[in-house]
């Protein structure tokens, strides 16, 4: 296991209790990759705060912000904060803070808590806050609700859109495979009325089973035949059913439009699943190669995928 896969986390923290399973969450990460942890608290705006005419009020926030987030700190590290873990305190609108600095500062992984609250305030973050900064994450998005990989990571969900190309999907199914010495399980759904192996679900999953388990991972599929449903309530009532310790899905890097069955099917995970979801961020090509840390042979492996296999 290399360590600098996950080399920078960033967690925003409510300072409240339903905010303490993003943070074990991303204490499970430090230890497994040797990561330096931010812990970010975002304090709202109050009224109409302007940090030009009113800099004096801002300093006033973030100062006994810190304060709150420092007691946090300290009282799960039992008194004495670790040097690599930071805090970082911010006046402003949470999501935009959080997607300003996703966007400008090079973390590799972000740890969100899908809970009511980011803060003691009236600003809520729900499912559509996470859907809003996934949407523009060039990074992986990580959320939990009430559950996290405390016990570690043996079985990862991969649901598969055949709507949408898998050539991350795949690099990331043996990526976290590897990693955690995991099994992977593919989960398609069949909706129309057609023969099992000459469908799409199946040709797709079949190839990308081949694929991952050239590279050495344990991978399983199973494709979920229901006529007459939409492949959505498929998937998501399939996955409740399948035992899996974090779920593996598409973000919405390849999203032309809004609101399309693809987009509603991540938005419906984030919203009914109690485990981890690790969702990809948006393409580049820059940064997927550089975190997966790819050798000649992987390289290959993607532009396999990409030219032959999912372009149908």
């Amino acid at each position: 296991m290399k360590a600098n896969r996950f080399n920078r986390i960033l967690v925003p923290v409510s300072l409240a209790v339903e905010s303490t399973t993003a943070f074990k969450q991303a204490l499970f990460f430090r230890k497994q990759f040797g990561a330096e942890v931010t812990l970010l608290h975002v304090v709202q705006k109050v009224g109409g705060l302007s940090n030009v005419f009113q800099p004096s009020l801002k300093n006033s926030l973030q100062g006994r912000g810190m304060v709150r987030l420092i007691r946090f700190a300290k009282t799960h590290f039992r008194g004495r904060i670790p040097e690599d873990v930071n805090l970082r305190v911010e006046v402003g609108n949470h999501v935009q803070i959080i997607k300003s600095i996703i966007d400008s500062e090079p973390f590799n992984l972000v740890i969100l808590n899908r809970s009511n609250r980011i803060d003691g305030l009236a600003e809520r973050y729900n499912s559509n806050s996470v859907n809003q900064i996934i949407r523009a994450s060039r990074c992986p998005i990580m959320s939990v609700n009430d559950r996290w990989t405390g016990s570690g990571i043996r079985n990862v969900l991969v649901p598969v859109d055949t709507s949408r190309q898998s050539r991350d999907l795949v690099n990331w199914s043996i990526l976290l495979g590897k990693t955690f010495n995991a099994k992977i399980k593919l989960l398609a759904a069949l909706t129309v009325n057609i023969e099992l192996k000459r469908s799409l679900a199946y040709k797709k999953t079949q190839i990308m089973q081949h694929l991952i388990e050239n590279e050495g991972v344990q991978c399983s599929v199973e494709v979920v035949e229901k006529e007459s449903n939409t492949r959505s309530d498929v998937l998501i009532e399939s996955a409740k059913k399948t035992q899996a310790d974090l779920l593996l899905v598409q973000g919405f890097q390849d999203l032309m439009f809004s609101n399309s069955p693809s987009e509603r099917l991540l938005s419906d995970f984030l919203q009914s699943s109690s485990r981890p979801i690790f969702s990809l961020g948006v393409k580049d090509e820059g940064f997927v190669s550089n975190l997966l840390m790819m050798n000649s042979k992987q390289v290959v492996l993607s532009d396999r995928i990409s030219n032959k296999a999912f372009k149908w």
